[in-house]
């Protein structure tokens, strides 16, 4: 008498393959995840590195001054024209021509600027990338008291009644952040919008601490950055001496 062969699976050994697979799936997700960024923020550093060569670039033809952060354009009598705006994407443009450039593939939603846009110039402008811009004003940057950095003064700053900024007066342009991941459409203005700001020692109420965080920290719980020197790198965090043009801080 011949016996009958099984075929097919039980109940519980389906069950046991369902859960076996739904268990590699956990593991392997997050890896393929973090893969997926880690590509990403390898394309965001050399994004950074080439803005950060353009910046350069731009320095060199301009008697070693920096690119504003912003300019707005006057005319013969010393007025404001109303419809113009550059921001430092405009005035690198002519040295980093390829617009996906200024794109952080890990942004979303992008941020957008329609403001015064120049002619002939991409509109909307994304600015995923924003530029470190001087501010000396009391309320822009703490430092422990007594200390000569009592502003926080960065490398770029706006053409409203100022020039830009020399490369002579940049004391370490190896430790000086110049552009980074950011998550606003303007610029980082105090200290404490910046990832390194360490509120605690302040009074509660104090005034430095309306201004918002700018520092968008989407690539692996960390952020890139092009420094003044032209090279770019992520990280984790950032030290406060990093985003003034001062040394030794």
């Amino acid at each position: 008498m011949t016996s009958l062969r099984r075929t097919g699976f039980t109940l519980i050994e389906l069950l046991v393959v369902i859960a076996i697979i739904a268990i590699l799936a956990a593991i392997l997700f997050p890896v393929f995840a973090q893969a997926r960024e880690k590509a990403r923020q390898t394309t965001c550093v050399s994004n950074l590195r080439q803005i950060g060569l353009g910046v350069n670039m731009y320095a060199q033809d301009y008697d070693e001054k920096m690119p504003f952060n912003y300019q707005y354009h006057w005319d013969a009598h010393g007025k404001q024209m109303p419809g113009v705006l550059d921001w430092w994407q405009d005035l690198c443009r002519p040295y980093v021509k390829n617009e996906l450039v200024y794109t952080c593939p890990s942004a979303s939603p992008h941020t957008k600027e329609t403001y015064w846009r120049p002619p002939g110039t991409p509109n909307p402008l994304i600015r995923d990338y924003i530029a470190n811009a001087a501010a000396t004003a009391a309320d822009r940057g703490y430092w422990p008291p007594g200390s000569k950095r009592e502003g926080r003064v960065g490398p770029f700053t706006n053409n409203w009644n100022n020039d830009s900024i020399a490369l002579a007066q940049i004391e370490d342009p190896v430790g000086t952040i110049a552009i980074f991941d950011g998550h606003r459409y303007d610029e980082i203005w105090a200290l404490n919008q910046s990832d390194c700001w360490k509120p605690s020692p302040l009074p509660p109420g104090d005034k430095q601490f309306s201004w918002p965080g700018v520092v968008a920290k989407r690539h692996n719980d960390g952020f890139v950055a092009t420094y003044v020197d032209g090279h770019a790198r992520w990280l984790k965090d950032s030290r406060c001496g990093e985003w003034t043009i001062f040394a030794n801080d």
